[in-house]
């Protein structure tokens, strides 16, 4: 059973072999965009000479939102590429040890994957920052993965599935998060490469402000890449969670930061990466005498938790501090990718960096104030209201 299922063709063979984008044949056979005869004809021989099969889960899902259904043109253009999974989030009161057997209080499935978790904090700001989400990642052919692609469809995101997962089935992680919001995660990443994105997605300039966005996972295969979309007129962002250790040395982060045009970098990767022992203030000022050492380089935004967030300009003006707000921490889990997404969406739009750093903030806090990466996905008009009631507090 499992060798058949491997031979099953996927959208990304028909894409292939019609010579034109997974996109394309999404919206074929979704009914969800008008296309030429030509392309139409191309992708129908296709299908009919791979013997190609849609899910009929999938076929039997509501359509997108009427807001997907719309000219997104006019919006600035987010293509992130990475994971996409099914969570297992299991609530105990400490983290077990070894050979230990005990109980969870629950155990919920929900959707994440560090791309997918970004990319839907990125969709869910809305006007006035709206953006139009793509998601490039690799799907199988289970119930799971229609599940993933429904509800990233739902939530405003919409997937490009370029490749098959290695076991043809969705991504999963295991999350285990204590009574103290302390999360340990298992998962199952993947990883795409160079081949992944140029086989199957068009690189071409926008008279939009457009972006790729990377996970540190995929720095490596994506150099070609990363050039390829500068080349195009795209801007680039990377989170550098998952960084292979190949790359966790001052002398690969002094050339990622180069290539890059904006990285996000947590506190336990940048003092892995210099050794730092400091506390947190002298850290901060330890990574901008570093910083102000790389030249030209991107902006680098260093996220801290609790503590708020720091970014590095890449003019190498002074640094901007933000702070996180006081919230009864529940689940740390995806907290940073809420973050890079909600200030990626105000970025796009031309929002100055202390304003993008200053909502990002409020976002990834709330993010924590319930279970789940995306259990709390707020919008601009929930971002704002929050902001004024945090100042009203503070004065």
């Amino acid at each position: 059973m499992t060798q058949l299922q491997r031979k099953r063709p996927t959208i990304a063979d028909v894409a292939r072999t019609a010579g034109v984008s997974i996109g394309t044949v999404s919206n074929f056979i979704n009914g969800t965009a008008g296309l030429k005869d030509g392309t139409r004809d191309r992708i129908e021989k296709a299908i009919a000479a791979l013997m190609y099969r849609p899910s009929s889960f999938a076929r039997s899902l509501p359509g997108r939102p009427p807001q997907r259904l719309k000219n997104l043109d006019h919006l600035p253009r987010l293509l992130v590429a990475g994971r996409v999974s099914v969570d297992f989030l299991c609530r105990v009161d400490v983290l077990p040890h070894r050979d230990d057997r005990i109980t969870a209080s629950h155990i919920e499935k929900a959707l994440g994957g560090p791309a997918a978790n970004l990319a839907v904090a990125a969709a869910g700001v809305g006007a006035p920052y709206a953006l139009d989400v793509e998601l490039a990642t690799a799907v199988g052919q289970d119930a799971e993965s229609d599940w993933a692609l429904g509800a990233l469809s739902k939530l405003g995101v919409h997937a490009l599935p370029i490749r098959s997962t290695p076991n043809n089935r969705l991504s999963q992680a295991i999350v285990i998060i204590e009574r103290n919001g302390s999360r340990t995660i298992i998962s199952e990443p993947f990883e795409l490469g160079e081949v992944d994105l140029t086989a199957n997605l068009e690189i071409k300039p926008e008279l939009r402000p457009a972006c790729l966005h990377i996970e540190g996972f995929h720095y490596d295969t994506m150099t070609a890449s990363i050039e390829r979309f500068h080349q195009a007129g795209w801007k680039v962002s990377l989170h550098s969670a998952g960084l292979p250790r190949s790359a966790r040395t001052p002398e690969v982060f002094a050339r990622m930061i180069r290539q890059i045009d904006l990285t996000f970098i947590n506190d336990v990767m940048m003092r892995e990466i210099f050794g730092f022992r400091t506390g947190v203030a002298t850290m901060i000022e330890e990574v901008r005498l570093i910083l102000s050492r790389v030249k030209p380089r991107g902006t680098v935004v260093l996220t801290l938790g609790e503590f708020g967030a720091v970014v590095f300009p890449s003019t190498g003006g002074p640094r901007i501090e933000v702070p996180a707000l006081p919230v009864n921490r529940v689940d740390a889990t995806g907290a940073g990718d809420s973050f890079a997404g909600i200030f990626l969406s105000l970025w796009l739009h031309g929002a100055s960096l202390e304003t993008a750093a200053r909502y990002a903030a409020i976002g990834a806090s709330l993010t924590t104030t319930v279970e789940g990466a995306q259990g709390y996905i707020a919008d601009f008009t929930t971002l704002k209201a929050t902001a004024l009631a945090n100042d009203v507090m503070a004065s």
